[in-house]
């Protein structure tokens, strides 16, 4: 059974749970056994962690719960299997914030090129160093720091 650590509610009104990462898959599959389905995932830098919030809504009983878990390795488990709809938002998430989701099928960048060194939404992306994305004759992405690259 899954344990919940905190619960509060934020000024807008909404329920807020904080849980341990590793409990995590259950909470969610009893979430959507009542219902509930996913409507987005973010993640936070909080220079020492990140949290991972994910924002669960039942239309029947016009409920909102926002869930939060935090990882100091940037691992987390995939809920891909519980809804599909995370498996694009794990990826913006993983390209964007580098967040790991653990079992997803196909993690790998969905904004940015693959070969993008980073990700701009955490507090230690280097902002001084520009990455230029060019194009070869054959309309394959290349991305380098040198901006006299490609054509």
């Amino acid at each position: 059974m899954y344990k919940i650590i905190s619960e509060e509610t934020d000024k807008s009104g909404m329920k807020v749970l904080n849980i341990d990462k590793a409990d995590l898959i259950e909470l969610m599959e009893d979430y959507r056994n009542r219902r509930y389905y996913l409507s987005s995932i973010t993640g936070v830098d909080m220079k020492d962690h990140i949290d991972v919030i994910y924002h669960i809504h039942n239309f029947d009983k016009n409920d909102y719960i926002c869930v939060k878990i935090s990882t100091s390795d940037e691992k987390v488990p995939s809920i891909a299997n519980i809804w599909k709809a995370a498996v694009v938002d794990e990826r913006e998430q993983y390209d964007l914030m580098g967040i790991i989701f653990e079992g997803h099928e196909n993690l790998r960048r969905i904004l940015l090129p693959d070969e993008w060194v980073g990700h701009p939404l955490r507090k230690d992306y280097d902002l001084n160093k520009v990455q230029y994305i060019s194009m070869d004759r054959d309309g394959n992405e290349h991305v380098s720091f040198d901006d006299k690259e490609g054509w």
